[in-house]
């Protein structure tokens, strides 16, 4: 999970001179609270992080510094600081903990909208966790949306404004490339939570769907890894090696499950039994662990491994299929005696899978720039009385008005 230090951050004290109009009082208080209740849910516990907890902070905190932002952008004579600031924020992605800083008040807004990225994907690993699947995928959805709009919108505004930007000076989170192949990884994991509620369900499933869902996954993960080879090269080269390793053992398993579905189709709708016999020895071969690095079939689960959490299930999954295959093999030299080929037709087998998640849409709120007045200069006056002074709503008109007109 990204942090963020809360180490000389005052937005009152830094904007005390220019700050004084009470709406932008109200929005620099606002601000405070906000970025300490942030930093403090942060800081709770790194094991345990309270996914929900961080996500609502992050997202009362969006808002504030987002008029902040705005306000400097339609007022920049005006924006002169008091004190500096400097955002720090340690990364949530990369294998090695580091603190990055920088001045930009967009960056402390695009690491806001990261953290609720991330904090939204914990949701959804909590919620799986408890074996709601249908609610871990409405989040996980959600999730793909937020890092979408970062990819798409949020970061190439920031590059068309401010102009080239050092890839060493941010953390992996708040990269083009990144943010767009975790939108894709987050989809495929909404797809996983997908086919885990169909499972949950009383009766026989559509096994065909399940199969296409499965392969659709296989592929959305290969596309993941193809961005990140791509487009955040650099990026993956900073990421835990084992993250990978554990992406190549998931797209593998996906394709050994589609097949899996795919053969229960063929013996239970079809009544093609030897078609299904090849169909699930196949699977069960691309379960099996490869002889090299380059090698077909699934990583080796070394000693010290992440993927040791889910060498049982693994376990159990090949017995699972194992069962089936002798069950089937025996009642086809028994009853049906249905021809099994050595190789399956290429008619029978899947072009491509289904990719059936969408993410969800995330905008930022629109919110008015507060004023920021230098000393001495009037503040912002209503259309024809040089004596009364605008309402809060009608300045904040005229200062959405010049940021439109950008």
């Amino acid at each position: 999970m990204s942090a963020a230090s809360s180490k000389n951050i005052d937005f009152i004290r830094s904007f005390k001179t220019v700050g004084s109009h009470p709406s932008t009082q109200t929005c620099l208080k606002a601000a405070n609270s906000a970025r300490a209740q942030l930093h403090k849910t942060l800081t709770e516990s790194k094991r345990n992080p309270p996914n929900k907890s961080i996500a609502a902070a992050a997202e009362n905190y969006i808002n504030p510094i987002q008029q902040i932002l705005l306000a400097c952008r339609v007022q920049p004579e005006s924006a002169r600081l008091d004190q500096r600031l400097v955002f720090e924020w340690s990364t949530g992605v990369e294998a090695k903990e580091r603190l990055f800083k920088s001045e930009a008040i967009m960056y402390e807004l695009v690491m806001a909208i990261a953290t609720k990225a991330i904090a939204t994907a914990g949701v959804g690993i909590d919620e799986c966790s408890g074996g709601d699947f249908a609610s871990a995928c409405r989040n996980f959805k959600s999730c793909a949306g937020i890092f979408d709009f970062l990819a798409s919108t949020q970061l190439p505004q920031w590059l068309a404004k401010g102009g080239k930007i050092d890839d060493e000076a941010l953390p992996a989170e708040a990269k083009v490339g990144t943010c767009e192949a975790l939108s894709v990884l987050y989809l495929g994991i909404a797809q996983q939570m997908a086919i885990a509620t169909v499972l949950m369900k009383k009766g026989t499933p559509n096994w065909s769907i399940l199969a296409k869902l499965s392969l659709g996954i296989a592929e959305i993960f290969e596309e993941f890894a193809t961005i990140m080879r791509s487009k955040a090269a650099v990026t993956k080269s900073k990421l835990d090696p084992e993250f990978f390793t554990l992406i190549t053992f998931q797209i593998e398993v996906q394709r050994s499950l589609s097949l899996y579905f795919h053969a229960r189709h063929y013996w239970e709708t079809e009544s093609q039994y030897g078609l299904a016999i090849a169909m699930m020895n196949k699977a069960i071969q691309k379960l099996n662990t490869r002889d090299s690095p380059t090698g077909k079939g699934l990583p080796e689960i070394k000693p010290k491994s992440s993927l040791k959490a889910v060498e049982k299930d693994l376990v159990e999954v090949r017995t699972h299929m194992a069962i089936v295959l002798q069950s089937w093999e025996k009642d086809n030299s028994g009853i049906y005696f249905d021809k099994v080929p050595l190789v399956i037709p290429a008619e029978k087998t899947l072009d491509q899978g289904t990719h059936m998640m969408k993410a969800e849409l995330f905008e930022l709120d629109e919110v008015e720039p507060v004023a920021l007045i230098l000393p001495g200069a009037d503040c912002p006056k209503s259309g024809g009385n040089s004596e009364q002074t605008d309402s809060d709503a009608e300045l904040a008109r005229k200062l959405q008005e010049q940021l439109n007109a950008e």
